[in-house]
């Protein structure tokens, strides 16, 4: 489901949705292998998102808290 959910954000030209995507299949391949989520690596992921920034971003005048 992931890789057809990144090409439609990639066809709608959204890099944002291609990058959680991207991030979301990353995760699950890190939970299928047995490795813990890290939580405290959210914040920095919202950050470095590359365009039309999550709305806490923007909230917090650009810097995840």
């Amino acid at each position: 489901m992931l890789p057809l959910l990144k090409k439609a954000a990639t066809d709608l030209n959204r890099a944002d949705m291609v990058y959680w995507f991207e991030q979301a299949d990353a995760e699950i391949a890190n939970i299928i292998r047995g490795h813990p989520s890290d939580a405290a690596a959210i914040p920095a992921l919202i950050a470095s998102c590359p365009q039309n920034r999550h709305p806490v971003v923007q909230a917090c005048g650009g810097s995840a808290r």
